[in-house]
């Protein structure tokens, strides 16, 4: 028996009560005192009454529950119990257990003081961990009226499933650098996923080049025909790349390493999308490599999120090799968005070249794992915020769209 449920024996008064009553029957036994005798026999009856009437009182109740398929972190959501009551004789004090994992107590409990038909019960609680999540089964228990001993039933078709997608903050500007070093942040970004093209000068026809392009007025000051040269920058290729070793994930819940770094990853990935940049992740799990081949839209979005709900910090494999097969998966355009846990900003560890296909340098995010570790633990000498080029000093509990809005 494990010490929580040894725990919840010593803590009910029917245990107590079954071995008063044993004690009991063993000194009447023992004496022959018939006064001891008739005592026992009323504890006993007590015990019988103490387990006969829960079991009565949970006899003929359904229950059954309705809640979004899908949600996001941190959100409220409504959850509907619809229960009934077979027979004339109304139930009174029950309990309602139901087990949602995304929440910090998954073990939800509801009181529901009379039962008579059929009733709805309303109530609205926040998800609190992303992820995909088995809900319930629902379990009804009672102790009415005696408190001695709990009674319960398991309501094994009461099993469903839900999403809860990881939240993201608002980023109102980030440069993220095409080719030839242009900049196509928000206020820079074309028109479509390839990129935009930009004015780079004027030179002289040569055969075969668009008449789109004829410059009409240097045309006519120099006698010859003159055409507009353009340089296209093309789009960046973000690739997240989640380092998902236990060691790596320092704190608890949503105040962990890893919660972090999935949030930031929706969130610049949003935002790149948003500004027409396409967006993959690549994170080793124990099932193997999962990635997500680059891409742009709402649709891509959305799988990037369903992707990012489902990823967990298990897996024993070193990041540096995650780093180098999502490197060899990215194209020319592709820059890397990496994630370390470290001491101090001097502890990350050298990032090696990824690909000679690879134009951009990779945007790093170091966590600080000693505020992770012992939660605020701000360090006025490292508040969050950039650090460098392309390299971001995360502590916990920090503004991350100030951070990352910089």
């Amino acid at each position: 028996m494990n010490p929580a449920a040894l725990r919840r024996v010593l803590h009910n008064p029917g245990f107590w009560l079954g071995m008063l009553t044993l004690g009991v029957l063993l000194a009447a036994y023992n004496t022959g005192e018939v006064s001891l005798y008739q005592f026992g026999v009323l504890l006993v009856a007590t015990l019988v009454a103490g387990y006969w009437l829960p079991s009565r009182n949970i006899r003929g109740v359904s229950v059954s529950r309705q809640l979004p398929e899908e949600s996001h972190e941190g959100d409220e959501i409504e959850v509907t119990l619809r229960l009934r009551a077979r027979g004339f004789f109304a139930r009174y004090m029950l309990q309602i257990r139901d087990l949602m994992p995304f929440l910090d107590q998954p073990d939800y409990p509801v009181l529901i003081a009379r039962l008579s038909g059929t009733q709805q019960f309303r109530y609205r609680i926040r998800c609190e961990r992303r992820g995909v999540h088995t809900i319930g089964p629902l379990v009804v228990r009672s102790e009415f009226p005696l408190a001695l001993l709990s009674v319960s039933t398991r309501l094994d078709d009461s099993l469903t499933e839900m999403r809860v997608l990881p939240s993201t903050f608002p980023i109102s500007g980030m440069p993220l650098s095409g080719r030839g070093g242009f900049p196509t942040d928000s206020h820079q970004i074309g028109p479509v996923s390839r990129g935009q093209d930009s004015f780079a000068g004027v030179r002289e026809y040569r055969r075969g080049d668009s008449m789109r392009h004829i410059h009409w007025r240097a045309s006519a000051r120099r006698g010859e025909w003159i055409v507009r040269e353009y340089e296209q920058i093309e789009n960046v290729e973000l690739i997240v790349v989640l380092d998902a070793q236990p060691e790596a994930n320092v704190g608890r819940g949503r105040e962990s390493c890893f919660e972090y770094a999935v949030r930031i990853a929706a969130s610049l990935a949003q935002f790149a999308i948003d500004n027409g940049h396409r967006v993959g992740v690549f994170c080793l799990q124990p099932s193997g490599a999962r990635w997500l081949a680059p891409d742009s839209g709402w649709h891509h979005y959305r799988h990037l999120l369903e992707y990012l709900s489902e990823v967990e910090a298990d897996c024993r494999l070193p990041y540096l090799q995650a780093v180098e097969q999502a490197a060899a998966l990215a194209g020319r355009q592709g820059r890397l968005l990496l994630f370390h846990t470290v001491e101090t900003p001097g502890d990350m560890p050298a990032t090696p070249l990824p690909s000679q296909r690879i134009d951009q340098r990779p945007m790093q995010v170091l966590f600080d794992a000693g505020s992770f570790r012992h939660p605020p633990g701000t360090d006025p000498d490292r508040r969050s915020g950039p650090i460098g080029d392309s390299l971001y000093w995360v502590q916990s509990g920090a503004n991350l769209s100030e951070v990352f809005g910089r």
